[in-house]
């Protein structure tokens, strides 16, 4: 039983390592197509949509990119930003319908103007004017409240419309839709580069497992690395980017006071560049990869003698790191535990077996001693008995 966990501990071991380069990968490639900021652009078209049915979609489609390239919404080095707040969006949408932006082109803005004006807010201008006066008097009275707080109502004071309450009610469903479309992007996006890396370091999962179950050695080496990489925590928290959506701020549920995160409920510290590519080294000086020098040399292990390589093990390696660093992990850390209480049981029952066999080697006749036979017992009693030995026959 040990031998399995120790197999399926190396597994893990080599997964959870390699799968820290997809994620890295994964990041660098949703990073460059902005695909948070995408999928949110198209979240909220579908939002204005919702609100008002029948506007055309490209119009719709300009006014979310025109929201999400605003210069308090849009990431550093990306496009289209990846996080609107509901008061954002809706305080925006009044500013660009005023006209108090050169975001949008004459068409969309008067389109903007209508959908608004169909929607309870007559004259845009006035409305935001109101939220913006009302906001002052809100930090004056309650300075103690959150800025969303104060924003909010603000906005539920002076801007109470069905444009509002459309936006209310569908926003936060709409932001779930957009999460979830992101994360299949970005779990396709994941497979791609597990796959990517599985052929170029040609990791094949049931030749490793076989490796492992035949070289007891590894096995050890790769559980020392287990127990190093659990008590470093290395992979405990997801690296991939958040997903797009509302981001609302963490409130005192008593007054509504914004909440510092504590240090607990920061993200510890990523892993060092240094000691990941350690670890790697580890890996590649046990042979269980090799960056191929050329074409040739990575050509040549498909066929290597001994250990040939299937396409099949290596799509099975490219679906095992799709799962992720934080899986590995939990698996890593899940196994050490499994492990610990079987070879605590493994001892225990050593120990009972020793015990027994020393109380039955001390309860033996001593060493050299041959027990005697019925007759030959019965004729040493006569000796005694008699005291002569002519009396013995």
């Amino acid at each position: 039983m040990l031998k399995t966990i120790d197999i399926l501990l190396g597994l893990s071991v080599i997964m959870l390592l390699v799968s820290l380069v997809v994620t890295a990968l994964t990041q660098f490639v949703v990073s460059v197509v902005n695909s948070s900021g995408r999928h949110l652009m198209h979240g909220l078209a579908d939002l204005l949509q919702q609100i008002q049915p029948g506007l055309d979609r490209k119009i719709a489609r300009d006014i979310a990119a025109a929201v999400l390239t605003h210069p308090m919404v849009r990431g550093a080095g990306s496009r289209y930003g990846s996080v609107i707040h509901r008061e954002e969006l809706a305080t925006l949408l009044l500013q660009f319908a005023a006209g108090d932006s050169e975001a949008l082109d004459v068409t969309a803005k008067q389109k903007l103007a209508e959908v608004l004006k169909a929607n309870d807010i007559e004259d845009p201008a006035k409305v935001l004017q109101r939220v913006r006066d009302f906001l002052l008097q809100m930090e004056l009275a309650r300075p103690e409240l959150a800025a969303n707080a104060r924003h909010s109502v603000a906005l539920l004071e002076e801007a109470s419309s069905r444009f509002l309450a459309k936006l209310n009610a569908w926003f936060d469903q709409t932001m779930d839709r957009v999460s979830e479309r992101f994360t299949f992007t970005t779990r396709g996006v994941t497979f791609a580069m597990g796959l990517v890396v599985a052929i170029v370091l040609q990791l094949d999962t049931v030749t490793l497992v076989n490796r492992l179950a035949a070289d007891p050695e590894l096995r050890s080496a790769l559980v020392s690395q287990a127990v190093e990489l659990e008590k470093k925590g290395i992979g405990k928290q997801p690296a991939s980017q958040s997903a797009p959506g509302a981001q609302a701020t963490a409130q005192n549920p008593q007054d509504g006071q914004e909440k510092k995160p504590t240090a607990q409920e920061k993200a510890p510290a990523a892993v060092s560049l240094e000691a990941h590519a350690e670890n790697l080294r580890k890996l590649a000086a046990a042979e269980i990869f090799s960056i191929p020098k050329n074409y040739d040399d990575w050509e040549a292990r498909w066929s290597a003698e001994g250990q040939p390589l299937t396409m099949v093990g290596v799509l099975l390696t490219a679906i095992l790191l799709s799962f992720g660093a934080p899986f590995w992990y939990n698996a890593l850390k899940n196994l050490l535990r499994l492990r610990s209480v079987l070879a605590s049981k493994d001892d225990t029952q050593r120990q009972e077996r020793e015990t027994l066999q020393t109380a039955a080697a001390g309860a033996a006749p001593a060493a050299g001693a041959v027990p005697a036979s019925g007759a030959a017992q019965a004729a040493m009693a006569g000796v005694g008995e008699r005291g002569d030995l002519t009396s013995v026959g």
